[in-house]
């Protein structure tokens, strides 16, 4: 699966919205976030959470370059890949009345109805990630209702929504593409040189 061409996904853009600097929904519909500057896009299914790790591995081996910039890039895209598999893994996993199913850290194996796929490119200047899973959990409301709650506390302790929020705070055109209770999809860019950009995604 490394290095496979990906492009239907472009065609996927069900109740998608980004979020201004001030963690307001806007865009929504928005259009489908433009991969056409990207040679090849990249796609790896995960089938358990001991995949993680190395997944996360292969996004940084295809940030090329030595200097403390694509060094930085690496360490951005390790957190903000970490971030995006534990929410697919974690927390959007949930039973009938929306309990979490399964707890943070605990060792599983995806079930066959279920999905979670990272994509990622790199152009030399930006990276894009893109995290989708079958669940369809999130909604502009919840995606607002966690990045006020983390813009109003400390985010050096764990709370609810911490993830989301540091994805909304340094991924440029951050955005959620979702169809409820089938598929949510989240994603933007993180550049080589991010100079003032990374207070949010506008």
């Amino acid at each position: 699966m490394i290095g496979r061409l990906h492009r239907k996904y472009q065609r996927e853009t069900i109740n998608m919205f980004s979020l201004s600097k001030h963690g307001r929904v806007i865009c929504s519909p928005a259009p489908s976030l433009s991969c056409g500057d990207f040679r090849e896009i990249h796609e790896w299914p995960v089938l358990s959470s001991e995949d993680k790790e190395e997944i996360i591995d292969r996004v940084g081996r295809l940030i090329e370059g030595d200097d403390a910039s694509h060094e930085f890039l690496r360490q951005r895209a390790a957190l903000m890949a970490d971030e995006m598999l534990e929410n697919a893994l974690y927390c959007a996993p949930r039973d009938a009345s929306g309990n979490q199913i399964y707890a943070k850290g605990e060792k599983r194996r995806l079930s066959p109805a279920e999905e979670i796929v990272l994509r990622c490119a790199f152009d030399g200047e930006k990276l894009f990630l893109e995290v989708s899973d079958s669940w369809g959990r999130l909604s502009p409301e919840t995606v607002q209702g966690y990045i006020a709650i983390n813009l109003a506390h400390d985010t050096s302790t764990d709370r609810a929504g911490r993830g989301l929020y540091f994805m909304w705070k340094f991924m440029k055109d951050f955005y959620v593409n979702f169809a409820p209770g089938l598929k949510t999809s989240v994603g933007g860019y993180l550049l080589l040189n991010p100079d003032s950009y990374e207070y949010g995604a506008i």
